[in-house]
């Protein structure tokens, strides 16, 4: 790609957005259909002011991966290789880091996939729960195994409609019923109120919900092949080129908070029905029929007809995840084994070639993980307090991004600044309650 000027009125930035919906198609997933939902379930309407701070500061950080990625053209994993600090085998300490949070991956994809195996599962329950995860990974590698841009970002845009659409229906649906949620009760959740035994699980959701650790590393990769870099054009100093890259760090942040709208709507929808519909029904149960039984709950309110409107939900939700997902750490599985000297990437053909094994590869790996440990509660909780641990060290690039790698021409404003440790400090907040939680 060339060099190309950007769009000068918001309207005509709507043409190049992408990187951020492929961002909220992998975020609303597990964390909001499940996590989120069992969260509503346990303390009712009161944390709804978690689950909003969730998907609202982490944003300002994932806002200066992208600002990074059109200055210098580098994604997350290469940039952070290339900082300064203690290094381990050659490659920073923050890699190491990097590879330990793919691995816990994992167990939040194998619990998405096994909660969306039990969905399509419906349509021949008498078939094994193992055809439908082996029918569910083959799909999802054929689907993203080419390694080309585009069929991911109009994928995540249709998913996106799909789920944004059905959870706002079961949102109305609900209004009509006696289970009907008031002003009050949304009042309630935004007095920062944290009931007994629910500050692990919060802390769990808050890692997993909103722009998570995973999808903030992930964004430079979508950014640079959507083009915002290479339309920037190399760094040489030059007047044009910083003209050029304010205007597409300003288009990246339109995307950025368009993605974010989407996936809070989404966000705060599950959690609201989980507040409305389950904590007054004793909650739900953790294993292989969770799915089923949050189905029953809403028929049973919502009337039968539901049932299709929300395993439609349900299932785009979860597919729209593992879709993304599967695209993404595909991608930094690849950056980060090649920076190790696993593998050679240095070259455009060699790196979509080992995209397409490790799209096949990881799909299967996360089916073996569920039918193993068959509990997609546990294994999502698990991924989110990763997550939360991960943001850490995400956070700290991040600074070192803003204060060390920040072109005095593109200085951001005060009030970004303020976002952005604001951003930080929740960040570490959570990480503090987690090791307090974990230790007691």
């Amino acid at each position: 790609m060339s060099p190309q000027e950007p769009p000068c009125r918001a309207v005509d930035a709507l043409r190049f957005l992408g990187p951020g919906f492929i961002l909220s198609a992998a975020v609303v997933g597990s964390g909001e259909l499940i996590a989120t939902t069992a969260l509503g379930a346990r303390a009712g309407y009161s944390l709804l002011w978690v689950v909003l701070a969730s998907c609202l500061v982490k944003v300002t950080v994932q806002l200066e991966y992208g600002r990074y990625c059109i200055v210098h053209g580098r994604p997350s994993l290469q940039a952070w290789n290339a900082d300064a600090g203690p290094r381990l085998g050659g490659r920073h300490w923050s890699l190491y880091a990097a590879l330990a949070f793919l691995m816990s991956t994992w167990f939040g994809a194998a619990g998405m996939m096994g909660a969306a195996a039990e969905v399509v599962s419906q349509l021949s329950p008498r078939a094994p729960l193992a055809l439908w995860l082996g029918l569910l990974a083959a799909g999802l590698s054929l689907l993203v195994f080419h390694g080309r841009y585009r069929p991911v970002e109009l994928g995540a845009g249709l998913l996106n409609l799909a789920f944004v659409s059905t959870i706002l229906y079961c949102n109305i649906a609900l209004l009509g019923t006696a289970y009907a949620y008031a002003l009050d009760d949304l009042v309630s959740g935004l007095r920062f109120q944290m009931p007994a035994g629910a500050l692990g699980l919060a802390a769990a959701v808050f890692g997993i919900t909103g722009v998570g650790s995973g999808e903030i590393v992930m964004y430079p990769y979508w950014c640079l092949e959507k083009g915002y870099a290479a339309w920037t054009g190399p760094r040489d100093g030059s007047e044009e080129w910083a003209r050029r890259a304010r205007g597409w760090i300003r288009v990246m942040k339109i995307d950025a908070l368009m993605a974010m709208a989407a996936y809070t709507i989404v966000t705060c929808g599950f959690y609201l029905l989980g507040a409305a519909l389950l904590r007054p029904q004793g909650g739900i149960a953790d294993g292989n029929l969770l799915v089923a039984q949050l189905s029953r709950l809403f028929t049973a309110v919502l009337g039968e007809g539901s049932r299709a409107v929300f395993m439609v939900c349900a299932a785009s939700v979860l597919f729209s995840s593992l879709f993304s997902n599967t695209a993404g750490l595909s991608r930094l599985w690849a950056d980060l084994l090649g920076i190790f000297r696993l593998i050679d990437v240095r070259e455009p053909s060699r790196r979509r070639r080992a995209v397409a094994v490790l799209a096949w590869i990881l799909p299967a790996a996360w089916a073996l993980v569920y039918l193993t440990i068959q509990k997609p509660l546990f294994l999502v909780t698990l991924m989110g307090i990763s997550n939360a641990a991960f943001l850490l060290v995400v956070g700290w690039q991040a600074a070192r991004f803003r204060y060390r790698h920040s072109d005095p021409r593109l200085r951001p404003s005060a009030a970004y600044d303020v976002a952005l440790w604001l951003s930080l400090a929740a960040i570490v907040t959570v990480a503090v309650v987690l090791v307090r939680s974990a230790m007691q």
